[in-house]
């Protein structure tokens, strides 16, 4: 690996809860050094002296990727005081949202529909083999055989049938970077088969990096109890959860969903 070494300060920055926050899948981490793929690229990392060290073939491309431009303590600063925020943020003080490949974030979010992670790693490292996510031309010639074969179940159809029609051009995937957040979720799930409300907002969040977004799952149902002690539908809690977090929604989403989620276990 030709040597693009990142060093960058670990305040903001814990390997662990960035990678197991449930934004990525393509992933491992063994004792105190983890890998990272996305695309071709593979990133090494590790924490040293207090500094989170990248080892890399393309600096620029994981400058990028792990968002290392971004202010996150400006970020925590503004979402401390609101709801539920002040806990969330001390517990996850170092996730970052990365900003990943588009076309690898759509396939990887359908597959999680209704999965689990050990489940969605292990397809994707077929789809990926040797950790090399294919480009779209080598996408459309995998089959939905094919990808029933790799484990995708019912999913195989989605996939065949999104990659297709971006294969096709029958869509821009450049468009949602000029919609708000509610437009752009239409968008995906009017075009992209197997793109639902709450997987639309992940690839929004993690792909093109949209704040005004707020994935609601079961962990997201709960700190809505929690907030308002009421039920409700995806729909309206994905609303009031913006409405009460603002422009830095996509964070507070990230904050309160590991922290609910991890914190269960203990």
């Amino acid at each position: 690996m030709q040597n693009n070494t990142i060093i960058t300060d670990a305040k903001d920055f814990n390997i662990k809860q960035t990678l197991e926050c449930g934004q990525l899948f393509r992933y491992t981490i063994k004792d105190n050094c983890a890998e990272v793929f996305s695309l071709d690229k593979k990133a090494v990392l590790y924490e040293n002296n207090g500094n989170i060290i990248i080892e890399n073939e393309d600096k620029e491309y994981f400058n990028n990727y792990f968002d290392l431009n971004c202010d996150y303590s400006q970020i925590k600063t503004n979402l401390s005081g609101l709801p539920l925020m002040d806990k969330a943020i001390q517990y996850g003080y170092g996730i970052r949202i990365l900003r990943q490949d588009i076309l690898e974030t759509i396939i990887s979010f359908i597959i999680s529909a209704n999965n689990n992670i050990p489940r969605i790693q292990g397809i994707l490292s077929r789809i990926a083999p040797n950790g090399k996510f294919p480009q779209l031309a080598e996408l459309a010639c995998i089959t939905q055989a094919d990808f029933k074969a790799m484990g995708c179940g019912y999913r195989a159809s989605y996939l065949e049938k999104t990659i297709k029609t971006l294969a096709e051009n029958k869509i821009n995937l450049l468009s949602p970077y000029e919609m708000n957040g509610n437009d752009a979720n239409k968008f995906l799930c009017n075009n992209l088969v197997g793109v639902g409300p709450k997987v639309a907002d992940c690839i929004l969040l993690f792909g093109y990096h949209k704040m005004d977004v707020f994935p609601v799952d079961t962990w997201v149902k709960k700190i809505y109890d929690d907030l308002f002690g009421i039920s409700s539908s995806p729909k309206v809690i994905r609303q009031k959860l913006i409405e009460t977090y603002g422009e830095n929604a996509g964070y507070a989403q990230q904050y309160l969903f590991y922290h609910k989620r991890d914190s269960s276990k203990e």
